[in-house]
């Protein structure tokens, strides 16, 4: 099975019109950078490890949550030390005309890290999260929703993210870092150098080691915040599903038709 001509002019339709109302970067300027990420692609432990090395570098608490939202926040999120350099984070996309390298230093849009995984992964890890709320099979969620009204993520959400990021990156690649959750986890420490470089954090080594050290699964599973629903840190992912030939083979076509930017990885649509 492969997607239908009406799920791909559905998927561009969608990602035309939802582009066009998206001004949200214009007023995430205020920060001296910000990590766009993908949905399940390591982005609270990215955040801990970093927010735990900053706030060992200036004296601040640790985080007091496994999202770090009181160190590295969201867009809307209250600026709880003042004295720390403000990050953010945020799942969003940019506005098609902020893909272009004058539009980026005509309103000065801060550096970006880019926090990406393997689709499939990602995929995988989403839905065991959310295979409650869902309540549909693998297979059906994987094939998504064009229109982007039924899941939080999908593959259609994902196709666009790599897609309007990969513009920005291509258009200006001295302000971003693409960072890999695949090259996270195998090395976490050359990971953080390269956020703290481009960010200019000025954090050390030692910095650098306790915010590892401080952010194992099982430490970050404990910080749940009980004002969210519990399991944002998911520490065994042997409940994630296990993606079909069939499966594999709709990715594939849809990457093939959709995806502009594959930032290294192989879905088999090459």
């Amino acid at each position: 099975m492969t997607p239908s001509h009406r799920d791909i002019l559905a998927f561009h339709y969608h990602a035309w019109r939802r582009g066009l109302g998206n001004f949200a970067l214009l007023g995430q300027r205020d920060c001296v950078g910000q990590i766009a990420s993908m949905h399940q692609s390591g982005t609270h432990w990215l955040k801990f490890m970093l927010a735990n090395a900053l706030a060992h570098h200036h004296g601040t608490p640790p985080p007091a949550y496994n999202h770090a939202n009181d160190i590295i926040g969201g867009p809307r999120d209250a600026v709880v030390y003042p004295s720390l350099p403000r990050l953010i984070s945020s799942h969003s996309m940019p506005h098609p005309c902020f893909t272009a390298a004058w539009a980026q230093r005509l309103w000065r849009l801060p550096p970006h890290v880019l926090l990406l995984r393997d689709l499939r992964d990602s995929l995988a890890s989403n839905y065991a999260k959310w295979r409650a709320r869902y309540a549909v099979d693998f297979s059906t969620y994987l094939r998504g929703d064009p229109a982007g009204r039924r899941y939080n993520s999908d593959l259609w959400w994902t196709l666009r993210f790599m897609n309007t990021w990969g513009d920005a990156w291509r258009a200006a690649p001295a302000r971003f870092v693409v960072l890999r959750y695949e090259d996270l986890r195998a090395d976490p420490r050359a990971a953080l150098e390269r956020v703290n470089a481009h960010f200019a954090l000025g954090l050390g080594a030692a910095d650098l080691e306790h915010g590892i050290a401080a952010s194992d699964k099982r430490s970050m599973a404990a910080r749940d915040d009980p004002a969210r629903p519990p399991g944002a840190v998911r520490v065994d992912d042997g409940d994630s599903p296990t993606l079909s030939v069939d499966d594999r083979a709709f990715i594939a076509a849809a990457c093939r038709r959709c995806l502009r930017h594959d930032f290294g990885y192989d879905f088999g649509h090459r």
